[in-house]
């Protein structure tokens, strides 16, 4: 259990304390003896007083003793009130300065922290994280600038060129090695348009330039874009099975179509002729299973950039790291197993 810097403070001073009285004590009776109970039996003796009525020895060193408990008690009730108020007034800067950054977001931008606090360490303190803040804020401003400008610059050219090439290959003087040149030119801007659309997208994702702020039921979404996703499933049909019908979902309704669009597309790359696709929601859980003549996949790889199995090369292995970068965006948990033949993603929410 953790502890505050004054209770800690307070705790080993006591202890301290503590045990310097254990020590001093046995130094203290030997002092008292020595110095004060046997001049006093001396003036016994010299003045020839014969049993006294008193007990000199014991009376002095009760005296002493109760002395010097009651001045160790008033300085150990001193320190104790004096750790007990007055860290609360030094720390109070720091206090302020923990609440002021503990809701700082780098998408809205820097918060000012005062640097004449009265303390010299907490001005520095502050002086420092102001630096941190606005830098951070700047290199995120800058970034996210470059995401924005790229999403447009790369996008223009490859469609541009892609446009070309659709009219070349129109040209009926084409030879045929030609054409196969230019559809496999074709093919490889379509792949180099889609790889930047997808890296853009991640960068966005992990910049959060997207916004929390959908109500989205789940089944509703699905059903929406299920025609869009039987098309690209193409021969292979998509079933669904909604035993939680009424999940509503705090999220970016764009992230959650993306989502839900990679984890079909993965599922037909890497399906068989004649398999299928099942799309069920459940107990806060969205799964996409599919069939597949490949073996279970590295579950601990599977979600992670340009991964790919060596039997399946398609894609640009970059849809399952989407799946991962918007399910940590959401704070969801993203999952994969293979059961009974199906390999099985999963999201938690």
């Amino acid at each position: 259990m953790e502890r505050s810097l004054t209770r800690q403070m307070t705790a080993r001073l006591t202890t301290g304390m503590l045990t310097v009285l254990v020590l001093a004590t046995p130094l203290l009776y030997y002092l008292t003896m020595r110095f004060y109970a046997e001049d006093l039996m001396e003036i016994v003796r010299r003045y020839g007083i014969r049993n006294p009525s008193i007990d000199l020895e014991q009376d002095v060193m009760a005296g002493v003793f109760i002395q010097f408990f009651i001045i160790l008690g008033g300085m150990l009730a001193a320190i104790f009130l004096v750790m007990q108020f007055v860290p609360c007034r030094l720390w109070r800067p720091f206090h302020q300065t923990l609440n002021s950054i503990k809701d700082f977001k780098v998408e809205e931008g820097a918060v000012w922290l005062s640097e004449n606090t009265g303390v010299r360490e907490f001005s520095q303190l502050n002086a420092t994280l102001n630096l941190i803040m606005h830098t951070s804020v700047r290199s995120y401003q800058v970034q996210k600038e470059f995401t924005e400008n790229a999403s447009h610059e790369l996008q223009t050219p490859l469609a541009i060129v892609q446009n070309k090439i659709d009219n070349l290959l129109q040209d009926e003087h084409l030879t045929e090695h030609q054409a196969q040149e230019m559809q496999e030119m074709y093919r490889e801007l379509r792949h180099m348009s889609n790889l930047s659309r997808s890296l853009l997208l991640l960068s966005k994702i992990e910049n959060n330039q997207f916004r929390m702020a959908d109500n989205v039921n789940l089944c509703r979404k699905i059903n929406d874009i299920l025609p869009r996703l039987e098309s690209l499933a193409g021969s292979l049909p998509i079933a669904t099975d909604y035993r939680q019908s009424n999940l509503t979902l705090v999220c970016n309704d764009t992230l959650l179509e993306s989502l839900i669009t990679n984890l079909v597309v993965n599922a037909v790359r890497h399906n068989r002729a004649g398999g299928n696709i099942i799309i069920s929601v459940a107990d806060k859980r969205l799964t996409v299973a599919n069939t597949s003549d490949e073996r279970p996949l590295d579950a601990e790889h599977i979600f992670s950039r340009f991964y790919r199995t060596q039997s399946n090369q398609k894609g640009n292995g970059l849809g399952l790291a989407i799946v991962k970068s918007i399910c940590n965006y959401h704070h969801w948990q993203e999952g994969y197993h293979y059961k009974d033949g199906l390999h099985v993603f999963t999201v938690d929410f």
